[in-house]
C-alpha cells in the first residue's frame, strides 16, 4: 500500500497528527529506501510494537517475498520454487532461500528489517561490552536468537535475527528497566556474540547416526596437548565437520580460514559445496585457530609451525548402528593471509565389491573390456584428471581378475578400496618405497597381474613396460585428455615405439558427470552456451531435455551421484604402427575415431543426455574443449 494510504489510516486510527505524517514523508524524500512506518519510528512519532500492531491488525504488512522481487534480489520464478520447497521442507521462506544459496544471511536479515521497519545492525567485528551479559538472560536469549549489544542514555539496544511476537516483546521489556531498541542482524552473527557474551559451551545438533573414536594409544600420547589447547567444545566441531563429510561421501573438506574465522566447503560429485551444519557455524568462526590445532594434532603435525606447508595422515573409527569401519583422512595445511588453511582428503575404504556394469559405463564399453581382459598379458591403461574415477575403475577391473588361480599385487598412493585376495601396498616415498621401487620388488614375487595407481615417471613407465613384456598383465592410469593422447604421453617418457606397440592391450579415457536430481527432475530448456555448443544435433533432436531444479536431497544443486563418460580404444595392428612413424603421431587420433569408427566421449554423454540422466551443460563443464571442435567438424561432414 502507498504511503500516502497508511498514513492517512494511521491518522483515521490516532496513531500520529498529520503535521507528523507530512514531516515524515519529507524525511523519505531524502531516504526513499526508508519506509514510511519505520521514518515515523525513527521521529518517535510512533512506537514500534503500535505499528507492527496496526501493520498486521490491518494486513498491511508487505510479505518477504514481495521485498526481495522488488529489490531485485531474486525473481518470481525462484520465488515460487523457494515457497515450495519451504512448505514441502516446513521450514520459513528465508530459511529455504539460505539453502538454496539464492541470498546470504545478510540479505535476509536487511529484508526482515525492512518487512518489520526496524534498522539492520551488522555484529562483524563488533565487540559486545561483557557488562550486557547481566541484562539478558543467556537461555531466554538463546531461545529466542537476541542479545544484547549496546546500552546509552537508558537505552539498550538488543539484536534479533527474528522479530518478536507482541506477547514475547511484552515479556522482554519487563524484564528490565531499560528503553529498548530493537535491531536485526544475521542469525549467525547473533550465535557468535552470545558465545562471546555469555560464555557457554555451544550447543548444536551432532550427526547422531555416526560414532567417531580417534586411536586410543595416540590420544594417550596427545593427552597434554589435547588439555592446554582443546576444548571439549572443539573436539564435538572437528567430529561434526568429519562427520557430516562422512556421511554425505564428500571426497574433501576444505578448511579455508577467513578475517572473521573458517569457511568449510565439502566437495560432493566433483563440486565443492557449504553444508547445512546449522548453529554450529558461529562456534567455528570463533573456534578456528583451534580446530585446526586440533586436526595438526591428531596427525601429529607441528601444531607450533604456522607459516610452513605440512601434510600428514591420521585414521578414524567410525561405528554406524552395528558396523564399524576405519576412514582415512590425508591432510594438507598451507599458510594464508588470515591463518592456515587445511584440506583433508576423505579415504572412505569400502569393502564391497565393485563391477564394471555397477559403476554404470556404456554397456557396449564393458562387454568389449571383458572380452580383452581374458587375453593375457600387455598394458591395460585408465587415463583423465584427478577426480575422474580412475582408481575405482581399476578396482573393478581387479575384481573380475581376483580369481583363487592367479595372484594379483597393487601398489598404490594411496589404497581406497580393500580387496579380498589381492595383495595391497601403499607408496611410502619417507623410506623410499617408491612405485618403481614396488614394482621391482613385485617380479620377484611371481604376480600374473600387477595394478599400478599412476605411471608418473619414466622408471616406473619402464619397469611396466618390462613387466608387460615378460608376461604379466598391467593396470594403470595416466593424466591425459584422451586416449591416444596416452600413447603420446609414454613416448615423451623416452619409452620405445616398438615397445608400446608390443604392450599396449587397452586404454579407456573418462570424466564423470553429475546425474539429474531424481527428486526434482523436470523437463527444461538448454542454456544459449548450450544450444551454441550443441548446435549440430539440436536443430533435428525432438526429445526432452531434463535437469534438476533443486531439492534438499541434492543439497539444492540438481544433481546427485555421478556417472561415467568414456571412450574406450583397443587398438589394432594398423593403428599402432602410427606411432612408429614420428611425422603420422598427430593423426592417430583421426585414425582411430574419425569417421565414426568408435564412439569418443562427448558422444558417449550426449548419450546419458537423450537418456535424461545429464545436461548438455555438465557435458560442456566435463568433456575437454577441444573435443567439441573435433566432434562439430565430424558431425558436419558426416552430413
Amino acid at each position: 500500500m502507498p504511503p500516502l494510504q497508511i498514513g492517512q489510516l494511521l491518522i483515521q486510527r490516532g496513531y500520529i497528527t498529520e503535521e507528523q505524517f507530512n514531516q515524515a514523508l519529507q524525511v523519505q524524500q531524502e531516504s526513499p529506501d526508508l519506509e514510511i512506518g519505520q521514518i515515523l519510528c525513527q521521529l518517535n512519532f510512533l512506537k514500534i510494537e503500535d505499528l507492527n500492531t496496526f501493520l498486521d491488525y490491518n494486513g498491511l504488512r508487505k510479505k518477504l517475498g514481495e521485498i526481495l522481487v522488488k529489490e531485485g534480489a531474486l525473481d518470481e520464478q525462484k520465488l515460487t520454487r523457494a515457497l515450495e520447497i519451504a512448505q514441502k521442507e516446513k521450514t520459513p521462506l528465508g530459511q529455504a532461500l539460505i539453502k538454496m544459496r539464492i541470498l546470504d544471511e545478510e540479505q535476509l536479515a536487511k529484508a526482515i528489517a525492512k518487512q518489520y521497519n526496524l534498522t539492520f545492525m551488522s555484529l562483524q567485528n563488533f565487540k559486545v561490552p561483557a557488562e550486557l551479559a547481566r541484562f539478558l538472560n543467556s537461555q531466554y536469549a538463546t531461545r529466542h536468537r537476541l542479545v544484547p549489544v549496546r546500552l546509552e542514555d537508558n537505552v539498550l539496544t538488543i539484536a534479533m535475527a527474528f522479530p518478536l511476537q507482541n506477547a514475547e516483546l511484552e515479556q522482554l521489556k519487563a524484564t528490565g528497566k531499560h528503553a529498548l531498541k530493537l535491531v536485526v542482524s544475521p542469525e549467525s552473527q547473533i550465535v557468535q556474540a552470545q558465545q562471546k557474551l555469555f560464555r557457554k559451551e555451544g550447543s548444536f545438533s551432532f550427526v547422531d547416526d555416526l560414532s567417531l573414536s580417534e586411536d586410543s594409544d595416540k590420544q594417550m600420547e596427545r593427552s597434554k596437548y589435547v588439555h592446554d589447547l582443546i576444548t571439549v567444545d572443539v573436539e564435538r566441531l572437528v567430529k561434526l565437520i568429519f562427520s557430516t563429510g562422512i556421511k554425505h561421501k564428500a571426497s574433501d573438506i576444505h578448511l579455508e580460514s577467513t578475517e572473521n574465522g573458517m569457511d568449510v566447503r565439502y566437495r560432493l560429485d566433483g563440486m565443492l559445496q557449504i553444508l547445512d551444519l546449522g548453529t554450529a557455524l558461529p562456534l567455528i568462526n570463533l573456534n578456528a585457530r583451534q580446530i585446526v590445532s586440533k586436526i595438526k594434532i591428531m596427525c601429529d603435525m607441528d601444531i607450533a609451525e604456522r607459516r610452513r606447508p605440512q601434510d600428514s595422515s591420521f585414521k578414524l573409527k567410525v561405528e554406524k548402528g552395528d558396523a564399524l569401519r576405519t576412514v582415512d583422512f590425508r591432510v594438507s595445511t598451507v599458510p594464508t593471509q588470515y591463518g592456515e588453511n587445511v584440506v583433508i582428503r576423505v579415504l572412505d575404504k569400502r569393502s564391497d565389491v565393485l563391477t564394471l556394469p555397477s559403476l554404470g559405463y556404456n554397456p557396449q564399453y564393458t562387454e568389449q573390456l571383458l572380452d580383452a581382459l581374458e587375453k593375457p598379458t600387455g598394458i591395460f591403461l585408465v587415463t583423465g584428471p584427478t577426480g575422474s574415477g580412475k582408481s575405482t575403475t581399476l578396482y573393478a577391473v581387479l575384481g573380475y581378475l581376483n580369481r583363487p588361480e592367479l595372484k594379483t599385487l597393487t601398489v598404490e598412493d594411496p589404497i581406497e578400496y580393500t580387496i579380498s585376495g589381492i595383495t595391497q601396498t601403499e607408496v611410502n616415498d619417507q623410506i623410499g618405497n617408491s612405485f618403481a621401487r614396488m614394482l621391482r620388488a613385485f617380479l620377484r614375487q611371481d604376480p600374473d597381474n600387477i595394478m599400478i595407481g599412476e605411471i608418473r615417471d619414466t622408471e616406473t613407465a619402464n619397469i611396466a613396460i618390462k613387466a608387460a613384456l615378460t608376461g604379466h598383465t598391467v593396470l594403470s592410469t595416466l593424466h591425459t585428455n584422451d586416449a591416444t593422447s596416452s600413447l603420446t604421453r609414454l613416448l615423451d617418457m623416452k619409452i620405445e615405439p616398438s615397445l608400446l606397440m608390443a604392450t599396449i592391450r587397452g586404454v579407456l579415457a573418462q570424466r564423470l558427470v553429475r546425474c539429474n536430481c531424481k527428486e526434482c527432475l523436470e523437463p527444461y530448456s538448454p542454456s544459449e552456451l548450450a544450444e551454441k555448443e550443441f548446435a549440430p544435433i539440436l536443430s533435428e533432436y525432438e526429445g526432452i531435455f531434463y535437469h534438476g531444479v533443486g531439492c534438499a536431497a541434492c543439497n539444492f544443486t540438481g544433481y546427485k551421484g555421478r556417472l561415467p563418460i568414456a571412450e574406450l580404444w583397443l587398438p589394432t595392428h594398423e593403428e599402432l604402427m602410427v606411432i612408429s612413424h614420428e611425422s603420422q603421431i598427430g593423426s592417430l587420433r583421426e585414425k582411430v575415431f574419425g569417421a565414426n569408427k568408435r564412439v569418443t566421449m562427448i558422444q558417449d554423454g550426449l548419450r546419458l543426455v537423450k537418456e535424461g540422466q545429464t545436461t548438455l551443460e555438465e557435458l560442456i563443464r566435463v568433456v575437454p574443449s577441444e573435443q567439441f571442435d573435433e566432434w562439430k567438424g565430424q558431425y558436419t561432414a558426416d552430413e
